[in-house]
């Protein structure tokens, strides 16, 4: 059995961090989507969020694609 070359150890560090990015962005839109205060600013934080949440996670499969050789 090998061990993890330098690349995927560092690669896995990166997508960790994405992923904790990207979980924290869907916290602030699902907080944002389910406030309470009827503002329109909600909604603009809100309404992107699926599509931030998909371009992370298409750039941390990317990094993870790179560093899996």
């Amino acid at each position: 059995m090998q061990g993890k070359t330098k690349s995927q150890h560092k690669s896995e560090i990166i997508v960790v961090v994405i992923a904790l990015v990207a979980f924290l962005i869907g916290l602030i839109g699902h907080l944002a989507g389910a406030s309470f205060a009827n503002s329109d600013a909600f909604g603009y934080i809100a309404a992107p969020i699926p599509l931030i949440t998909g371009i992370i996670a298409w750039v941390a499969y990317k990094i993870a694609q790179s560093g899996d050789h």
